[in-house]
């Protein structure tokens, strides 16, 4: 038996947003379930409500696009202004996105980082 290191290649993965196209090179989610508790007259602690929030997904990548590098930042505040986005990544579908936040920055190096945020109140869903 041999050992054998695998060594793995993580390119960029193209993530549209309406008409946005971004490459992406990385992906976070993050969700929380809200709970509020309160005080029995014993003193002992029980659960008053729970909720669950929504699913925020944040998408980072770069833009080449030495045409218009900041295309971007016109064409994300158009979409932050839209509902009910599908946007599917890495073999999962996202459907009722909105745009919470997006950033960019030119650092002068022939491409623009950017990121953004998009939310949800749907649970991912495998694509077909």
């Amino acid at each position: 038996m041999s050992d054998v290191t695998v060594i793995s290649r993580n390119e960029a993965v193209p993530v549209t947003v309406g008409d946005v196209a971004v490459y992406c090179h990385s992906f976070r989610a993050s969700a929380v379930k809200a709970v509020s508790e309160e005080t029995t007259v014993n003193g002992s602690s029980v659960f008053a409500s729970t909720g669950i929030r929504a699913l925020r997904l944040t998408f980072s990548g770069r833009i080449y696009d030495e045409s218009a590098p900041l295309k971007f930042l016109a064409d994300m505040g158009i979409e932050m202004s839209g509902t009910g986005y599908t946007v599917t990544y890495k073999g999962l579908v996202f459907t009722g996105c909105i745009v919470q936040k997006y950033e960019a920055e030119d650092s002068g190096k022939g491409w623009t980082d950017v990121s953004f945020i998009l939310v949800t109140q749907n649970i991912a869903e495998e694509a077909e």
